[in-house]
């Protein structure tokens, strides 16, 4: 990885850390779900053997290339090169497990839990100060609770500080 990985926010878990997110997310056999920044897989490998269909975005066309040939020709996966704040939301129910870039994280928890959004949990890997503001302040219509503890050891490049899992659930229904 370049030096730009840390000027993107683009911060790549190892596999143990991908592994203990995706068995905490407590996925179910049939559910649909978004890596948002899917970056070179660490996520998305594990969420294809747990998730019923797994919906990769990613901008980088290099990373894109790399998951793609990666994965092989799978039913399971699809990855998409595109911008995971333009990329078009799925209309039916769906799942986010992602360690997206740092640097759009609100933005993203914004998008991904506006109204009309088909949410239904979100379990993503954001700097731990702000997995604790939203924890403490949760978006309308979810809760938000701060999830597993993820030390900057657990990336290459390792972040300037810890990180945290925020797990955001929807609370009701959509209108």
């Amino acid at each position: 990885m370049s030096g730009n990985g840390r000027r993107w926010g683009s911060h790549r878990l190892k596999g143990s850390w991908a592994d203990r997110i995706i068995r905490g997310a407590g996925l179910r056999g049939g559910e649909l779900v978004l890596d948002l920044g899917a970056g070179t897989g660490a996520l998305t490998r594990p969420l294809a053997r747990h998730a019923g269909r797994v919906i990769a975005v990613e901008l980088h066309s290099g990373r894109v290339s790399g998951l793609t040939a990666a994965l092989g020709s799978s039913d399971a996966v699809t990855v998409v090169q595109a911008d995971l704040l333009e990329v078009p939301l799925p209309r039916r129910p769906f799942r986010v497990v992602a360690n997206p870039p740092y640097a759009i994280g609100a933005a993203l928890v914004r998008r991904i839990t506006a109204r009309h959004s088909a949410l239904t949990r979100a379990d993503l890997v954001l700097p731990r100060w702000m997995a604790r503001r939203y924890a403490a302040s949760p978006p309308h219509g979810f809760t938000a609770e701060l999830g597993a503890h993820v030390p900057a050891a657990a990336f290459v490049p390792p972040p300037r500080s810890d990180s945290a899992v925020l797990v955001l659930r929807r609370v009701r229904k959509r209108r």
